[in-house]
């Protein structure tokens, strides 16, 4: 029994792992619209009015020290990692002393709050204590955690994993000023830039937007336009920025920031983004299959008309997704646009499309 918990333990620690390293797959079509409300909520919840900060909540020696004991053992186990979360992940001690800290509930967080910011601790220690300060939810979190973030004395390592998990996990918009202030100071790290940036994403705080843009506009690495340009598409709603992010995007030579500023287009909902995402595709600069998506997103008669001038192109794969992208549009007019590429295409393909017109019939 007491292995079948260990077992279970490991597994759930291993998949917030597994959220936290997850990577972007390249090949996803425009990330979700979100709500107006979602986005302008920011100054409304500026300040975190009513919420007892953290360093003020009542102490319960008996969970301090239970804290105080589980990070020491814990700690032992993080030095001969060396530094390897992975490895972390993979320890079956650590998933048992991480779940037991969790179960300690809130009144845990003080006493886990005073081994995060203690220097002298081991690194990895330290952003696993600041990772259960996350995975509380607990509003009283965020300015701590957003302390970390500020903090230039702090490693590189700790700003990133701090500012990832205050995108992330808390979803704070209190944060929000914060992570436009470390995007624009340039004496940062450019990992900590990129990981604020990353972190506007999920905030979904139009205050984000006009920031980020000016960001695009300097001579950044290519990873950093693509996470600003991801958090941008994220953000959505950006009707009011179509002209902007079309200059951009037309001047961006980087495969992997187009990507970014394609699925940005995709969320204007603006008909003069379908000419550059052609222009795009025609001219095989890559991501079709996002611009596709992005295209289909845009909808309305344009972009009907935009997809289906694609079910001629020589690409088997463009008239595939093409058609795929027609028939979400949900409009039973494209059905006999599609049945004349069914032909054209191999067997797999033409199958998953017959599935598709058989619903829409």
């Amino acid at each position: 029994m007491r292995k079948l918990l260990l077992i279970v333990l490991s597994i759930c620690f291993l998949l917030g792992m597994a959220t936290r390293k997850e990577k972007e797959n390249l090949e996803k079509t425009v990330e979700a619209e979100t709500t107006s409300t979602e986005s302008e909520k920011g100054a409304a919840n500026d300040g975190n009015q009513g919420v007892i900060p953290l360093e003020k909540w009542q102490r319960d020696k008996k969970v301090d020290d239970k804290v105080y004991k589980i990070a020491n053992e814990l700690e032992k186990i993080c030095k001969k990692a060396k530094g390897d979360y992975e490895a972390i992940g993979w320890n079956m001690s650590a998933a048992r002393l991480v779940g037991e800290l969790k179960d300690l509930g809130k009144d845990a967080l003080p006493a886990i709050y005073d081994v995060a910011k203690d220097t002298s601790r081991n690194e990895l220690l330290r952003i696993l204590m600041t990772e259960r300060l996350a995975f509380s939810y607990e509003p009283a979190v965020t300015k701590p955690l957003i302390n970390f973030l500020m903090d230039k004395s702090e490693s590189e390592r700790m700003r990133v994993n701090v500012a990832e998990l205050l995108g992330r996990i808390l979803k704070d918009t209190i944060t929000t000023p914060v992570l436009i202030e470390t995007i624009e100071d340039k004496s940062n790290p450019e990992k900590v830039q990129w990981a604020a940036a990353r972190a506007c994403g999920p905030l979904r705080d139009k205050r984000c937007v006009e920031p980020l843009l000016n960001i695009l506009k300097l001579d950044n690495t290519a990873e950093m336009r693509f996470a600003v340009a991801t958090a941008l598409a994220s953000i959505g709603h950006l009707e009011a920025y179509t002209d902007e992010l079309i200059g951009i995007f037309r001047s961006e030579k980087s495969s992997q920031a187009r990507l970014g500023l394609i699925r940005a287009l995709g969320t204007t909902r603006n008909e003069k983004s379908i000419k550059p995402l052609l222009e795009n595709i025609q001219s095989e600069k890559g991501n079709n299959f996002t611009a596709i998506a992005a295209i289909q997103n845009i909808g309305g008669p344009k972009a009907k008309e935009a997809l289906i001038s694609l079910l001629n192109h020589e690409d088997e794969g463009i008239r595939f997704d093409a058609s795929k992208a027609l028939l979400k549009m949900d409009d039973r007019s494209v059905v006999p646009e599609v049945e004349k590429v069914l032909p054209t295409l191999e067997d797999y393909h033409r199958n998953m499309l017959s599935d598709s017109l058989r619903k829409i019939k």
